[in-house]
Protein backbone atom coordinates (compact mmCIF):
# COMPACT_ATOMS: atom_id res chain seq x y z
CA UNK A 1 0.00 0.00 0.00
CA UNK A 2 1.14 3.51 -0.75
CA UNK A 3 1.23 6.37 1.70
CA UNK A 4 -1.67 8.81 1.53
CA UNK A 5 0.10 12.14 1.30
CA UNK A 6 -2.91 14.44 1.61
CA UNK A 7 -5.64 14.22 4.23
CA UNK A 8 -8.13 15.43 1.64
CA UNK A 9 -7.97 12.12 -0.24
CA UNK A 10 -8.11 9.89 2.85
CA UNK A 11 -11.87 9.39 2.47
CA UNK A 12 -11.49 8.15 -1.10
CA UNK A 13 -8.63 5.89 -0.02
CA UNK A 14 -10.78 4.46 2.78
CA UNK A 15 -13.57 3.62 0.35
CA UNK A 16 -11.15 2.00 -2.09
CA UNK A 17 -9.45 0.00 0.65
CA UNK A 18 -12.84 -1.18 1.95
CA UNK A 19 -13.86 -2.34 -1.54
CA UNK A 20 -10.58 -4.20 -2.04
CA UNK A 21 -10.91 -6.01 1.28
CA UNK A 22 -14.53 -6.96 0.49
CA UNK A 23 -13.43 -8.45 -2.84
CA UNK A 24 -10.79 -10.58 -1.13
CA UNK A 25 -12.86 -11.44 1.94
CA UNK A 26 -16.58 -11.11 1.13
CA UNK A 27 -17.68 -12.70 4.42
CA UNK A 28 -15.62 -10.45 6.70
CA UNK A 29 -17.61 -9.12 9.66
CA UNK A 30 -18.38 -5.40 9.36
CA UNK A 31 -16.67 -4.53 12.66
CA UNK A 32 -13.47 -6.24 11.58
CA UNK A 33 -13.58 -4.52 8.19
CA UNK A 34 -14.11 -1.11 9.76
CA UNK A 35 -11.24 -1.71 12.18
CA UNK A 36 -8.98 -2.59 9.23
CA UNK A 37 -10.04 0.56 7.36
CA UNK A 38 -9.43 2.67 10.47
CA UNK A 39 -5.92 1.32 10.96
CA UNK A 40 -5.09 1.66 7.28
CA UNK A 41 -6.21 5.29 7.13
CA UNK A 42 -4.52 6.23 10.40
CA UNK A 43 -1.15 4.64 9.65
CA UNK A 44 -0.96 5.48 5.95
CA UNK A 45 -2.03 9.14 6.01
CA UNK A 46 0.45 11.86 6.86
CA UNK A 47 -0.57 14.22 9.69
CA UNK A 48 -3.89 12.52 10.46
CA UNK A 49 -5.04 12.30 14.06
CA UNK A 50 -6.77 9.22 15.44
CA UNK A 51 -9.99 11.23 15.82
CA UNK A 52 -9.85 12.27 12.16
CA UNK A 53 -9.31 8.66 11.11
CA UNK A 54 -12.24 7.56 13.27
CA UNK A 55 -14.54 10.14 11.70
CA UNK A 56 -13.52 9.06 8.19
CA UNK A 57 -14.29 5.44 9.08
CA UNK A 58 -17.64 6.45 10.57
CA UNK A 59 -18.59 8.20 7.33
CA UNK A 60 -17.28 5.58 4.91
CA UNK A 61 -17.67 2.26 6.68
CA UNK A 62 -19.81 2.32 9.81
CA UNK A 63 -22.67 4.54 8.63
CA UNK A 64 -23.17 2.73 5.32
Amino acid sequence: MNRIEKKEIATDAAKLFEEEVRELMPDIPRTELCDMVDEYIYYQTDDLSKQEADSIVEATCILK
